[in-house]
């Protein structure tokens, strides 16, 4: 099924706007290593070669000696990356409640004025984006993330364009969501046809054990997993030199808000963004914050073991 992994592709890129067995109890899994080489997504397998989970980071960056020299400070800013995917399992968002109340200060994105009321959890959201998220997360038997994050933290901090703003850097950039989706089909179909034969597609095997085999939500998050980790398509379409309004300008915000905290003294801040924003941020955080990642801690957003 060519035309999926483009058409999936852009519900990922939109629901960044939007952010407009085992008991649910359970800890998510969670692993520390070295950080250099980064990452932020993840399908985790077993030996059989069969997915286990989708698993997103938190990477975490310190300014080097130097960088703190330079701004006169005796200790040195961490700051983390905490990467999201906007539907996941209860007790990946109770982990990221948790993990958050460490924080200065948590950035989070959301296209929508500085005044306007934060997501309140268990409010249901508007808009056909917010309608289509709902019906997925009903297909998928998991939670929505403005349902289960408390954004009324003390420590929760806007870090995003306005509606406005970001309507006025699509116009100077010369884009429309027409041709968004134009370039995610372009850049979806040049992938497919590189990669035939790779495997991640869904063929029909797939779509009749859906229909009428047993565990069809885990079949469904375990087909859309293949395709999520894809995010080659989102980079091709939206990162590069030129940019986007969707990721860069709105990335350059989030890097304005957080500068203004550094200089407020807060010295342990993270940035709760979508996962395709994240490459263009670790970019930013080592070549204008003089940041070097050091750690990387993964957590489980999506079980994907086939109930026994």
């Amino acid at each position: 099924m060519p035309g999926f992994r483009p058409l999936f592709a852009l519900f990922v890129s939109l629901a960044t706007l939007a952010g407009e067995g085992r008991t649910a109890a359970a800890p998510p899994m969670a692993a520390r290593e070295a950080a250099e080489e980064v990452g932020f997504l993840r399908l985790s397998r077993n030996d059989a070669g069969e997915p286990v989970s989708l698993d997103t980071s938190i990477v975490r960056y310190r300014e080097t000696p130097p960088a703190a020299a330079r701004a006169g400070r005796r200790e040195p800013v961490e700051v983390d990356l905490v990467g999201a995917v906007h539907l996941g399992n209860k007790a990946y968002y109770d982990t990221l409640d948790r993990v958050f109340r460490g924080y200065d200060a948590v950035l989070y994105e959301l296209v929508a004025p500085d005044n306007a009321r934060v997501p309140q959890p268990g409010r249901k959201p508007a808009g056909a984006i917010g309608s289509a998220q709902q019906g997925l997360t009903k297909m998928l038997g998991l939670e929505f993330q403005l349902e289960q994050i408390d954004y009324g933290a003390r420590n929760f901090v806007h870090a995003d364009l306005s509606p406005r703003e970001f309507e006025a850097a699509m116009r100077k950039r010369g884009e429309s969501w027409w041709s968004m989706f134009l370039k995610l089909m372009r850049e979806g179909a040049a992938r497919t046809e590189q990669d035939t034969g790779r495997g991640g597609d869904v063929g029909f095997g797939d779509l009749f054990g859906l229909l009428f085999g047993s565990g069809r939500e885990v079949r469904l998050r375990r087909i859309l997993a293949e395709q999520f980790t894809d995010m080659e398509v989102l980079t091709a379409a939206f990162g590069g030199e030129k940019g986007s309004s969707l990721i860069t300008d709105r990335n350059a915000a989030a890097l304005e808000v957080l500068g203004d905290q550094i200089r407020r003294g807060r010295r342990r801040l993270a940035i709760f963004y979508g996962a395709a924003h994240m490459d263009d941020f670790d970019r930013r955080l080592r070549e204008d914050f003089g940041m070097e990642p050091f750690e990387t801690e993964w957590l489980e957003a999506w079980d994907l073991r086939m109930p026994k």
